[in-house]
């Protein structure tokens, strides 16, 4: 059969090296990446462009449903990762006492500021399973990624599809599917706390249907390309 990779992304975390990574992705068949940005470093990283694509992430449109966005909260989703820049989340968090934040997501005990974090009085941290999630993104009003490496995130396109205003930083797919300033807000990963800080308050203030400008982005039409790529 054919030797098929999915190429989320690549973190220079030390336990593998770049040139073994490539060198394994030299061996493949076809390579399928989750963003643009990513097959762009593939293919400067000198891998044949007809063995590799990129293929948007979905979100089910029947399980996060859109919703009237009306004095929300400000909502993180992740697992925790170093790569996801807590301390910066902490920040806003701090930053921005007039609103309520949301932290959906596990394993944030192994944060070593999570007690920190989690005594402010504007802040909630949710543990729970998948299937209550669009509960939670229906509390939100924007939805905030400020991670430094992304492959999706999906939890992007589960906020976007439920109508919430996505703020992310640039990285992963985020760029793909925002515009910016027309159905969300980038920023470049080295942006400053005022920066961000000043997005997320633009961003309670947009009008946009966010919903119908990813409402395409389903798993159905995902399998679709996939099929017609191989």
């Amino acid at each position: 059969g054919k030797r098929l990779v999915w190429f989320p992304h690549f973190e220079d975390h030390g336990k593998r090296r770049l040139e073994d990574v490539i060198n394994a992705l030299h061996e493949a068949d076809k390579v399928i990446c989750p963003a643009s940005v990513w097959k762009a470093w593939l293919l400067d990283h000198g891998l044949d462009s007809d063995k590799v694509t990129f293929i948007l992430g979905g979100s089910d449109p029947e399980m996060f449903r859109y919703h009237e966005r009306s004095e929300g909260a400000i909502g993180f989703v992740s697992k925790y990762y170093p790569r996801k820049r807590p301390d910066t989340i902490l920040q806003i968090v701090q930053s921005m006492p007039d609103k309520t934040l949301i932290l959906l997501g596990r394993d944030w005990e192994q944060y070593d500021r999570f007690a920190e974090l989690s005594s402010l009085s504007n802040f909630r941290y949710v543990e729970t399973d998948y299937a209550s999630y669009p509960t939670v993104y229906g509390e939100m009003d924007v939805f905030v990624s400020v991670s430094r490496i992304e492959g999706g995130p999906i939890p992007l396109l589960e906020a976007m599809m439920s109508n919430v205003v996505p703020v992310a930083s640039r990285t992963g797919f985020a760029p793909d599917i925002i515009r910016n300033g027309e159905n969300g807000f980038l920023f470049d990963i080295d942006a400053d706390l005022e920066t961000i800080v000043s997005l997320i308050r633009q961003a309670f203030e947009l009008n946009t249907n966010v919903r119908e400008t990813v409402k395409h982005l389903t798993w159905e039409n995902f399998v679709k390309q996939l099929l017609d790529f191989l």
